[in-house]
């Protein structure tokens, strides 16, 4: 298992990070950014998950990862 960096950033600040979670692949950090998107209320925030390398896996704002929850609960 790899372990991945999450980050809520706004403008050039981290208001909220969860550093080294051990996640089987990247597609398992999902669940996570759903519920990080759930429970930050700052307009204008990215989401942003990295890999042990440094490599961005992810990086989604805010809202449209919120959206995408909402897709998701829909289908």
């Amino acid at each position: 298992m790899e372990r991945y960096d999450f980050e809520v950033l706004k403008g050039d600040g981290t208001i909220v990070a969860a550093r080294s979670l051990a996640l089987p692949d990247p597609r398992a950090a999902w669940p996570r950014v759903a519920e990080l998107a759930k429970n930050v209320d700052a307009p204008g925030c990215l989401i942003r998950v990295t890999n042990e390398a440094g490599e961005v896996v992810v990086l989604v704002g805010l809202a449209a990862a919120r959206r995408r929850m909402d897709t998701k609960v829909a289908a």
